[in-house]
């Protein structure tokens, strides 16, 4: 990664978690004292920053200089706010169509999904910030770029976001094997805004999201293949959604 994409030691870190600039995600030592480990911590909920204990190997590989057991990453993407990209669409008469990355770890599929999203007319992109791949050069490159244009909206609980989003009376949808519904028979006249989420691309989606879902829908699959890249399945789930 660039070394413009780093901010290293304490003072400095905590200057950056409390100016303008968006913060993708903080490194910390592992066997750092509690004390800061707390103020960072605080700092980074206020920012809505991740903050993940590494250890000291890790910070070593990511920085040569004095990090002073933490590394800060800035984000080359501005995340947008959930509540007010939300009320923009429906002021605008746009029923929202929504991808949440539930747990997706490889930035790969993270680009992928993106540029899916961009393809089909996806208006935001939502990530917790836990668990989730962190967007930097690589997920940039893997979107073919399309990261720097698709909205993307970054929160601390997902779980509080699927009910925002049930508040708007979005449809919330899925695919999984184990639905006896084939996708190919959605019926497109109940579904006009969505919320497509994707899960883990060894889990999926765990069961209790599953079953806050309105609409889980099957992938047909032939020749003993019985699961998909997550990224792939996306494309598959937009297409019929938007076409």
């Amino acid at each position: 990664m660039s070394r413009t994409d780093l901010v290293i030691g304490y003072h400095a870190v905590e200057e950056l978690l409390k100016g303008d600039r968006t913060v993708s995600k903080v490194f910390i030592n592992q066997k750092a004292d509690s004390r800061k480990v707390g103020e960072i911590r605080a700092l980074c909920k206020a920012a809505e920053a991740p903050l993940q204990m590494v250890p000291i190997d890790k910070l070593n590989r990511m920085s040569r200089a004095n990090h002073q057991g933490i590394v800060a990453l800035i984000s080359p993407i501005d995340f947008v706010p959930l509540e007010e990209s939300i009320t923009r669409l429906y002021e605008k008469g746009e029923p929202p169509r929504i991808v949440v990355a539930d747990g997706i770890t490889d930035i790969k599929n993270i680009g992928a999904i993106a540029r899916s999203c961009m393809a089909f007319g996806v208006h935001l992109l939502i990530m917790g910030t836990k668990a989730n791949a962190e967007i930097g050069e690589g997920a940039i490159k893997a979107s073919a770029g399309t990261l720097l244009k698709l909205p993307v909206c970054r929160v601390s609980s997902l779980a509080e976001s699927l009910d925002y989003l049930k508040s708007w009376g979005l449809a919330q949808v899925a695919a999984s094997e184990k639905s006896d519904m084939d996708i190919s028979q959605i019926d497109k006249t109940e579904i006009s805004g969505f919320a497509l989420w994707m899960g883990n691309e060894d889990r999926g989606l765990s069961k209790e999201r599953l079953s806050q879902m309105d609409h889980i829908w099957r992938i047909p699959m032939q020749n003993d293949v019985d699961s998909l890249n997550v990224s792939v399945a996306a494309g598959i789930c937009l297409y019929e959604l938007t076409s």
